[in-house]
């Protein structure tokens, strides 16, 4: 798995991003006050769901735009979390 300060220095290099800043809550709306931004970049899996039509809504009505990335077939983090888990569990039983 690539570290978040790594793959926030790799959004950081592109060309056309202002600013990257790593965001752990839920509440996007407060992270916009704090920060200002005029995209939200999310994963595709948010697109259709409650939370995600929440934030189209929202977001809308400030003018910020919710765009969906996609998907990554052959890379899931939550099975790159769960095996990681497997093998600290294994690690911790020695």
């Amino acid at each position: 798995m690539v570290p978040l300060h790594e793959r926030l220095e790799i959004v950081r290099a592109v060309d056309h991003v202002d600013e990257a800043v790593a965001d752990s809550t839920m509440e996007k709306m407060e992270a916009w006050r704090q920060v200002g931004f005029h995209r939200l970049f999310k994963g595709e899996d948010w697109k259709g769901t409650a939370r995600g039509a929440q934030w189209e809504r929202d977001f809308a009505a400030v003018g910020v735009e919710v765009v969906y990335l996609p998907y990554t077939v052959h890379v899931s983090s939550t099975k790159l979390r769960r095996m990681l888990d497997v093998l600290v569990e294994a690690n911790d039983r020695r």
